[in-house]
């Protein structure tokens, strides 16, 4: 069992495609800490940090699909930042979870090279969206069937 933790508007996507792959999920808007144990949990650009014992739950552990490169860019602050910097490398990233905000180790960075630095949070923000619901199919069955390795963030180049 995989539970997503995202936005309303993030639902309807991620309900389709964990249906068409045939998983058993359970989607959440909200924190809801009166879970039962459950396999996967999913973070999806979910606007609260998730914290203990919660945190704990999953047998396989929490992951974030976050909406730039870790670790150059934490935070919910990534798009403002990377405006600010005038970034072109720019990509998605999945990582595990740990008690602190976008720090856990690095599954996956799925680099994205822009043609020209964003001039605005919406046009960035639409880019790491589509980068980052791609990343999330193709990678979420392997993370669930424990098929990905991770590196520490503090290795990372």
């Amino acid at each position: 069992m995989i539970h997503v933790y995202t936005k309303e508007r993030h639902v309807k996507k991620i309900s389709r495609f964990l249906d068409s792959i045939k998983v058993n999920y359970k989607i959440f808007i909200d924190i809801d800490e009166n879970q039962s144990q459950f396999d996967l949990g999913v973070s999806y650009c979910f606007p609260k940090m998730i914290k203990e014992p919660l945190l704990s739950k999953p047998r396989l552990g929490f992951v974030n699909f976050h909406p730039g490169p870790l670790p150059k860019y934490k935070g919910p602050t990534e798009l403002d930042d990377a405006i600010k910097n005038q970034e072109i490398d720019w990509g998605v990233t999945v990582h595990y979870m740990d008690e602190t905000y976008d720090t856990g180790d690095i599954i996956k960075i799925q680099k994205i090279k822009l043609h020209e630095p964003p001039i605005d949070q919406k046009e960035l923000g639409s880019i790491s969206h589509y980068f980052l619901f791609d990343l999330f199919k193709n990678i979420i069955m392997d993370i669930y069937n424990e098929k990905v390795s991770s590196t520490p963030q503090n290795e990372m180049k």
